[in-house]
Formats: structure tokens, C-alpha cells, sequence
């Protein structure tokens, strides 16, 4: 006799599923996804679905099932019910590792979090809720799977280097992109309207679900944001790009303009593009500042009109990207 899944989850479109899915997909690593029990020839096509679902049909897309893991042994699945008129999935925790108790304990914090939607006014990216709220509760409570708990290793804190900033003629920049989420908190915003000109950094941050965090600046100074953003212990949120670039000084700037190596390099960072922080005028300090963005496609707009790689923008948001720009 078949068992009732955990959740069934009622999506608008086909398109919505397949978005769904490439959230998961795209925010694991690659061995962390599988399709379930599929051939060959179904895989392809349900790979295919999900970074082109309008080209999707019913039977390209029936019995599509598959499985995120989220560590050895405890799993949440997915299927789409071949059976229902509507796009409607269902979604249950695998985890025979754990004892009773604490798969009940996933299972009921995901039952939880399906009821907080429609308050929250959350219609899609339903699964990839349920992946970062059972990330959350488990690294929250290791108690649920001690015995796959491992130890945490602290991050080196870089020391300043001896030599003056005003004698610098390569300065080494860096730009770092945080996925969250959600970011909703006032609360939460004021710590980067506090450290972004505290410590040189250019900060774009979207609010909302989910939530973004982008910094540039001189690489000792971003190294300190990404330890102070790791270090306030939020639920779910991770570095998704960090890079690092040189800047040469333009000596002629020096004496012409008054701009010593270390404006010029934050003056020629992608974020300073349009940022509203950034009124540097002649003879003035150059001051950065946190920018925030509400809506998830004028994120895209500001990252783009920085002059970032579409490949960099879709790997921080863990997006496809459509059009050009």
C-alpha cells in the first residue's frame, strides 16, 4: 500500500517547476542532485526541461522524479504527480540513516515552513524553500545528525601588510556575491549601511526572497566583510563568487587629480558604476556605501550595467539569465 507524501506542492506552470528545480540545481553541488530511477534518454530530457521548459511537453516531463541530497544518508525528493490536471509535485524526506524522532523533526519543521507561504506571499520556488530550510535546521541542530557533524575550522583574520597605502602602485581588489534566503529584517541592513564605508566597500545589497549581498573593494577589506557576514551565523546564506583582480595607478592621477592608489582603485571598481554613494568629486575623499535593491530583475539591470559577466551575475544568483543586454 503507497504511503501519502510529506507535501504536495501546486505549481502555476510547467515553467514555474522547471524553475524550481533550477534553483535547486544550480545552488548544490553536482553531485548532490540525481535524477530518480530515470534512463538515460529520460534524463537528457528532463535536463533539457529544466533549462528550456517551453519547449516542454506532457510526455517529455512525465514520472519526472529526482533527489537532493542534502549529506549522506538524508535526502528530500521530488516527483511531479503524472495523475493531477494541475502542475502539482510532492516532496518527502528520505533519511533511514536517522532515528525516528529526528526525521519527524525535519518533517515537521518543512510542514512549518509550507504554512508561513502564503502569509509571506510565496508562490514558486517551492522546493527550494523546503532544500534551505532543512540546510538551516540541520546546521542548526546538530544533534539531528551528530554523527555526521564535522568540526569547523576558523578562518585566518589577514594582517595589513607594512607597506603605505600611498605608496602602492598595484592595488589587489576583490568583489564578493552572497546568496540568502531571505533578507527582510531592517535590522539586518544596518550592520552594511555601518561596515561598507567603514571598511572601503562598495555594497549592493537586494532584499526580498531571496536575498543578495555583492561587495568590491580593496581584497583585505572584502576578505573582513565576508568573515563578518559568515560570522553573523544567519540561516542558509552562501558565498556564491568571490574574485580577485589588480589595479594598476595612473600616476598622472596622483598629481593631476589628487587620487592616490588606493581611490583609484575604488573608484575603478564595477559596483562604484552608478552607485549612489559614489559623488566623488576633485580633491574629495572617496566614500563608499551600501546600496539596496528591492526588486530581483533591477538587481540583474545593476549588475549588468556594471559591466559583470553574465556568467558571474547567473552563478551568484543562481539564475539563468534570459536575453542580452
Amino acid at each position: 500500500m503507497s504511503t501519502s507524501p510529506l507535501l504536495t506542492l501546486r505549481y502555476a506552470s510547467l515553467e514555474d517547476v522547471a524553475q524550481d528545480l533550477d534553483m535547486v540545481i544550480q545552488s548544490s553541488a553536482s553531485d548532490e542532485w540525481s535524477w530518480d530511477g530515470a534512463s538515460a534518454h529520460e534524463q537528457d530530457a528532463w535536463s533539457s526541461f529544466v533549462q528550456d521548459p517551453s519547449s516542454a511537453t506532457s510526455s517529455m516531463v512525465a514520472g519526472l522524479a529526482g533527489k537532493i541530497q542534502l549529506m549522506p544518508g538524508i535526502a528530500l525528493s521530488f516527483s511531479l504527480l503524472s495523475s493531477s490536471q494541475d502542475q502539482e509535485a510532492a516532496v518527502d524526506v528520505s533519511a533511514p540513516i536517522l532515528p525516528p524522532d529526528s526525521v519527524a523533526r525535519i518533517k515537521q519543521s518543512l510542514l512549518s515552513r509550507s504554512r508561513e507561504w502564503s502569509e509571506e506571499g510565496i508562490e514558486s520556488l517551492y522546493l527550494f524553500d523546503l532544500l534551505t530550510t532543512t540546510q538551516a535546521l540541520l546546521s542548526d541542530s546538530p544533534d539531528l545528525h551528530s554523527s555526521h557533524s564535522t568540526a569547523r575550522t576558523s578562518e585566518p583574520i589577514l594582517q595589513p601588510t607594512e607597506e603605505s597605502a600611498a605608496t602602492k602602485t598595484i592595488i589587489e581588489l576583490s568583489r564578493a556575491l552572497f546568496w540568502s534566503h531571505h533578507l527582510k529584517a531592517p535590522s539586518k541592513l544596518k550592520d552594511f549601511n555601518n561596515w561598507c564605508p567603514e571598511l572601503g566597500v562598495w555594497g549592493v545589497v537586494r532584499v526580498g526572497y531571496p536575498g543578495y549581498l555583492c561587495f568590491e573593494g580593496e581584497t583585505s577589506a572584502v576578505d573582513e566583510m565576508v568573515r563578518r557576514v559568515k560570522g553573523l551565523q544567519w540561516h542558509a546564506i552562501q558565498l556564491r563568487v568571490q574574485r580577485s583582480y589588480v589595479h594598476a595607478t595612473d600616476l598622472s592621477k596622483v598629481e593631476m587629480e589628487n587620487l592616490g592608489p588606493v581611490e583609484q582603485a575604488l573608484l575603478s571598481c564595477a559596483l562604484a558604476k552608478n552607485h549612489p554613494d559614489n559623488t566623488h568629486k576633485v580633491d574629495e575623499k572617496v566614500r563608499t556605501g551600501c546600496q539596496v535593491i528591492e526588486n530581483l530583475g533591477k538587481l540583474v539591470e545593476r549588475l549588468r550595467g556594471c559591466g559583470l559577466e553574465e556568467e558571474e551575475i547567473s552563478e551568484a544568483l543562481g539564475i539563468k539569465l534570459s536575453g542580452t543586454q
